[in-house]
């Protein structure tokens, strides 16, 4: 066959230096070169053809049998989480102002402090609010002392009732605006409402205070949570008994698993069609402070009797995706469905069933639709 070649090469060759000799001009080349062309092509069908009559007698060249490990797949619980990002929200955590407006006289509080709720924060000026309590404590002693006197003359039938009545009438008004008083009093004296930290301090004394003018921010550490705005997407998939999990990358902290959503807001975002959730942190742990930076992963997906395989035996090269099957010490390409991937695993729809044997290790030495084995 190898002569056959030759001899058609040089008798092309041949051919073509006597066209050009005698100047033969395109047109008898082109037709030269369709001839030799469907030449070419037969000798090529011929050869094929005894390439595969000599593999089928030639029981040397039959390809030894592929070592590969095999897996047996059941059907077992899968379950498919995403991962979204959020940040640590304090439920207490409030800028304190105050309720009136005047000169700070005393700041009792520094950053870093730890204060519990009732603990005196700040002091503004009330000299007015205490010169006026003082008059009218005076105005209140002389009116009880005319409320007195009217009352023993009425007892005694010289006094009129008009004359009490408007006696006490005064007394009460004034007390009643004592009252009142002590109240505003009070309001210059800032509290903490609850137990907590002093994050930041914003005046010094000295200073104006109104009541739009932050005096500290504290926060509680006690009670915090995790928010983070999630696609509308995934409301399908979850419910407030969906597992979820927490981790803190800039903490050297285990994520902490087996929580649950404590909150799915019910309002989608029209700018970015976004829906917020909310996980409850379990237990104060050292690190954890508002703002920082938090990955959930919440379980949207679940199935206990799904067949999910390692996701390296999927073969994937291919237009549709396939798995090698184990029938009969044979190793066959199978066409499959793919469901849901988590981690390194995927779940196979359809084209296996429980209890198959896949090929594990080896299986890039596969290549034909059926394949000798031998597991190793």
């Amino acid at each position: 066959m190898k002569k056959q070649i030759i001899i058609l090469t040089i008798f092309s060759v041949y051919l073509f230096q006597s066209c050009g000799e005698v100047g033969e001009g395109l047109e008898n080349l082109k037709k030269e070169r369709k001839i030799i062309t469907t030449e070419l092509s037969t000798l090529q069908t011929r050869l094929d053809e005894v390439d595969n009559q000599i593999a089928a007698l030639d029981t040397t060249s039959i390809d030894e049998a592929k070592k590969v490990s095999v897996i047996t797949i059941n059907e077992d619980v899968f379950e498919h989480y995403f991962e979204i990002q959020g940040s640590v929200k304090a439920d207490k955590n409030v800028i304190v102002i105050p309720e009136v407006g005047g000169l700070i006289s005393e700041i009792s509080v520094r950053e870093g402090d730890q204060i519990l709720k009732g603990s005196i924060i700040a002091r503004i000026n009330s000299d007015v609010v205490s010169s006026n309590m003082k008059e009218l404590e005076e105005q209140r002693d002389l009116a009880k002392y005319m409320y007195d006197k009217q009352q023993s003359l009425y007892d005694k039938g010289v006094g009129t009732e008009l004359a009490l009545k408007q006696a006490e009438g005064q007394f009460r008004t004034i007390e009643q605006t004592i009252k009142s008083l002590k109240t505003q009093q009070g309001k210059f004296i800032v509290k903490a409402p609850f137990d907590g930290y002093v994050e930041q301090v914003f005046p010094v004394q000295g200073e104006m205070a109104s009541p739009a003018s932050p005096i500290i921010r504290l926060i509680a550490l006690d009670k915090m949570s995790v928010k983070a705005d999630i696609s509308e997407s995934y409301l399908r998939g979850i419910n407030m008994n969906s597992a979820a999990q927490l981790r803190f990358p800039s903490l050297s902290l285990e994520p902490m698993k087996g929580l649950k959503l404590k909150r799915i807001g019910k309002f989608v975002n029209p700018v970015n069609r976004t829906i917020t959730v909310e996980i409850a942190i379990p237990s104060k742990a050292e690190g954890i402070v508002p703002n920082l930076m938090s990955v959930l992963r919440i379980r949207d997906y679940v199935d206990s009797t799904a067949l999910a395989v390692p996701t390296s035996v999927i073969r994937k090269d291919l237009e549709t995706p396939s798995v090698y099957l184990i029938k009969n010490g044979q190793a066959i390409r199978t066409e499959v469905v793919l469901g849901r991937s988590s981690g390194n695993y995927t779940v196979i729809e359809s084209g296996i069933s429980d209890g198959s044997q896949l090929v594990d290790k080896g299986l890039r030495g596969l290549k034909k639709e059926i394949e000798e084995i031998t597991v190793d």
